[in-house]
């Protein structure tokens, strides 16, 4: 996935442009390295998914991505530093569809750190709810009834 940033204007005479964020979902099919003797940076030659027609969010706010549709883009090359590790999950309802489900970019294990380095990732889903809450429930002992604890043992004679 790339993330393409641009300045929208309403007018010439508009002092407030605002910036948009277009995702682009797609999928690498090659992975060169360009080098210039003295540096050395890989970049990526990918099959974008079109936009307007394979993508879109589903009602519970995942993001389907229609990978084996229609390609588009006379720029298939992008750098490295630029893409965003993306899972695709088929969709279970309509096979057609994948779930596009972000990945972590960078895991840097910092012991002075709480959360050891893992940057935060984003959600999958804009609507699910937040899990974080501490439920009475959880904190009450259960006891299972339906077995006997014990080691298990085959005695063959």
């Amino acid at each position: 996935m790339l993330e393409a940033e641009s300045m929208h204007f309403s007018s010439s005479k508009d002092k407030s442009p605002l910036l948009a964020v277009m995702p682009y979902y797609g999928i690498i099919e090659e992975i060169w390295e360009v080098d210039y003797v003295k540096i050395r940076f890989p970049i990526f030659k990918c099959k974008w998914v079109d936009v307007n027609n394979g993508v879109r969010i589903d009602r519970l706010g995942f993001t389907l991505v229609d990978v084996n549709g229609r390609s588009f883009g006379d720029k298939p090359f992008i750098m490295a530093d630029q893409a965003q590790q993306v899972f695709y999950i088929i969709d279970q309802e309509n096979k057609m569809w994948s779930v596009a489900l972000q990945g972590k970019r960078v895991i840097d294990i910092d012991e002075e750190n709480s959360n050891y380095g893992i940057p935060k990732s984003t959600p999958f889903s804009r609507g699910l709810p937040d899990m974080n809450e501490e439920d009475e429930a959880d904190n009450e002992p259960s006891i299972r009834s339906d077995h006997q604890e014990g080691i298990w043992e085959d005695i063959t004679l």
